[in-house]
């Protein structure tokens, strides 16, 4: 079997039978493929549909496992367990691909013994969609194929966080014995897809138009329940963290280490930055962003330096406005206070 594509799903009733419907665009033969799909205890009609779908379709290449509520992270390293396919692609629920953009993919892996590719996507809002393009109608011999090892493809291009992006060699994958974070609800993807890159011997990016993000509303990433902002928010830092662990393995004293360093603290310091923009977004507790500010202290990630890409490198009020104004935390912490008491600022 080709390819395994695994989809966690908690409460996607509206959008669950819509990714269905472009998987069985794709060009692949059943047998080349099989369709996981992990609830994680949904509470709304998304099994139902899932089920009803794959009786009207005739569909025998889905597997359908269903756990108590565990995050994405468990969904997806419980379906990694179930998956045969020589490749693995995960699939949001609400997301979704080009037409015959897995067959060309699975092609271009295939005769290049890949072990990630990455490929183009584009992000558009809910109700905004328009006609997917057909692939197969790309001619292949006009892109071009780099192949490098993940180190140098990360020191020379931007590391994605999004697991979806990706099309991973399952032996590969299997081999290194990475998985998702289970204890992470936010930026899991990012600490896996720089774990599996670090290791990668063979990786390239084609630019092929495969992806399309839906922004959904009431999704984690926009939600405003404090709890579920909080838990965001505690995986942003968590993401800061394992972060520090793979920039420590390598030798800072070493030039040909230097490029590939200075873009994961690049990131890192990006998942900084976004992580104090939502904390005044969302009005964090005060008392739980000064912990958090002394944890990103301790691991040298806070104050942001503003050389480093990511965090609002090249925007001049980023830099003159409001970097001074977050590395500051006496004047960050009485801004958020203030914020949190007037409520319409």
């Amino acid at each position: 079997m080709k390819l395994s594509i695994i989809i966690p799903l908690y409460n996607k009733e509206k959008y669950i039978e819509r990714c269905l419907q472009c998987l069985l665009n794709q060009g692949l033969s059943s047998f080349d493929y099989e369709i996981i799909i992990v609830d994680d205890g949904s509470k709304d009609s998304s099994v139902a549909i899932v089920k009803n779908y794959v009786n009207i379709n005739g569909i025998a290449n889905l597997k359908l496992i269903q756990q108590e509520n565990q995050g994405p992270s468990a969904a997806r390293n419980n379906g990694l367990l179930k998956a045969e396919g020589d490749y693995l692609y995960f699939l949001d629920a609400d997301d979704l691909l080009s037409k015959n953009a897995l067959s060309v993919l699975i092609s271009i892996s295939k005769e290049n013994d890949l072990d990630i590719l990455e490929f183009d996507t584009k992000e558009i809002q809910e109700g905004n969609l328009t006609d997917l393009p057909d692939i197969s109608l790309v001619n292949q011999k006009d892109k071009s194929i780099s192949i490098m090892n993940g180190t140098t493809f990360i020191a020379e291009n931007d590391l994605r966080n999004q697991a979806w992006r990706y099309l991973i060699n399952r032996k590969f994958l299997l081999d290194t014995g990475i998985q998702f974070l289970e204890e992470m609800r936010a930026y899991e993807d990012l600490i896996f897809t720089a774990s599996v890159f670090l290791l990668s011997n063979k990786t390239c990016k084609v630019s092929i138009d495969a992806h399309r993000y839906i922004k959904v509303a009431g999704s984690i990433v926009t939600t405003k329940n404090p709890q579920k902002n909080l838990e965001f928010i505690l995986g942003m830092v968590k993401a800061v963290e394992e972060l520090d662990k793979l920039i420590k393995n390598y030798d800072s004293s070493l030039i040909e280490n230097k490029q590939l360093i200075n873009k994961l603290k690049a990131k890192q310091q990006a998942v900084v930055y976004a992580l104090l923009i939502r904390a005044f977004k969302y009005r964090l507790n005060s008392n739980d962003l000064n912990v958090i500010l002394n944890q990103m202290k301790t691991l040298e990630a806070y104050p942001i330096d503003s050389k480093l890409a990511g965090a609002g490198k090249g925007n001049l009020i980023k830099n003159t406005v409001l970097l001074p104004i977050i590395n500051n935390k006496t004047m960050l912490l009485l801004g958020l206070k203030i914020t949190k008491k007037f409520s319409f600022l």
